[in-house]
């Protein structure tokens, strides 16, 4: 079903994709309009990604506007190889890792090693037992480090695919697959451990 936003045809999942993208390059351009638009379209899912990153409330409306404010500034790079989602997810987590290193914290890693069966997540398509299992998950999600965290959200949460998810965290596939593979066996125990 198509609906219009001021002057922007929203269609479909391709359609937001091109939306931010005409957004984006409307921005190069200068124009603020656009560039509320597209902090309006994003706030929420950054929120979500920074608060999951950083698990520091008084840092997330700092990042997102960090965040936007270097889409305005870089509007002109984005060269459209990858969806402009991962773009500024890409831009965020650099930000928020940024901001985590100059509050002096450091990653949790040394929990990699645990073993554990694999975690079961709830069907994508039903919200509430996706809300249910958040709410399960989040003492479970403040054990892993910032970049586990980052790979569930992404993967999970924001629908991105492995490659998506190594663009904008600047890493090898194999990396991202590496966070998720210990990000599960964590789960899995810290979970089992709370029954």
């Amino acid at each position: 079903m198509n609906s219009t936003q001021g002057d922007i045809l929203v269609t479909d999942n391709s359609g937001h994709r091109n939306r931010d993208a005409d957004l984006i390059a409307r921005i190069a351009q200068l124009d603020e309009k656009a560039l509320e638009l597209l902090y309006q379209h994003f706030y929420t899912r950054l929120f979500r990604f920074i608060s999951r990153i950083t698990r520091k409330e008084e840092l997330i409306g700092e990042i997102i506007n960090d965040v936007m404010y270097v889409v305005w500034e870089k509007a002109e790079t984005y060269n459209q190889q990858c969806q402009p989602s991962t773009w500024i997810f890409g831009i965020a987590y650099n930000k928020a890792r940024q901001s985590l290193r100059n509050a002096g914290h450091k990653d949790e890693d040394s929990l990699d090693e645990l073993d554990g069966d694999n975690l079961a997540f709830a069907d994508n398509n039903c919200a509430l037992n996706q809300l249910e299992m958040t709410n399960w998950l989040e003492p479970a999600l403040d054990m892993l480090s910032p970049d586990q965290r980052a790979v569930i959200e992404l993967t999970y949460f924001q629908g991105l695919h492995y490659s998506e998810i190594a663009i904008l965290m600047d890493c090898p596939e194999n990396t991202v697959k590496t966070r998720m593979h210990h990000a599960r066996k964590k789960l899995a125990v810290l979970l089992k451990d709370n029954d």
